[in-house]
């Protein structure tokens, strides 16, 4: 049976960003609203941000920023935590930002299988990605963005502006 091309409202995307994935002890996790808040009073946008507690209790944290505020970012993450030398704060620089858009995308089985698929089947890295009710969030490799929005073109429906 044929499947058909999943319908989206609109693909959009931001070049330019930074990843950042964080591992800590799951109590300073606690720290994180008051270092986001100090972050939007600076005017330092987070554009992503998935969080996940491991099995063995750790917190993980990824967010993308802006490249132009990673060092901003990256202090205050070091400081606000009061992280030690030994905590795992790995930085991806140049990457993008995908948001797929289209409404009750979290009703239909099968579509992030299916998102992930495309761009792995075309030799495209998807270093995070997120999932909501209406959309659908990737993080990947900068280079790769016109590789991923063929991929993406290619299994989505997309109204012509």
């Amino acid at each position: 049976m044929a499947v058909g091309k999943i319908k989206l409202h609109n693909i959009f995307h931001s070049s330019g960003q930074a990843l950042l994935n964080l591992l800590l002890e799951e109590r300073k996790a606690e720290f994180l609203p008051s270092i986001f808040y100090a972050l939007r009073e600076e005017g330092i946008p987070i554009s992503f941000i998935v969080q996940l507690i491991a099995h063995n209790g750790s917190f993980i944290l990824s967010l993308t920023t802006a490249q132009h505020y990673l060092n901003w970012v990256q202090a205050a993450l070091q400081e606000g935590l009061d992280l030690s030398r030994s905590t795992t704060l790995r930085v991806q620089d140049n990457v993008t930002l995908i948001t797929l858009y289209g409404p009750h995308l979290g009703e239909i089985p099968g579509i992030a299988s299916r998102i992930l698929s495309a761009l792995v089947t075309d030799g495209v890295e998807v270093l995070a990605m997120s999932a909501s009710l209406n959309s659908s969030l990737l993080v990947i490799p900068q280079e790769s963005l016109a590789k991923s929005l063929r991929s993406l073109n290619r299994i989505c429906e997309i109204p012509k502006k």
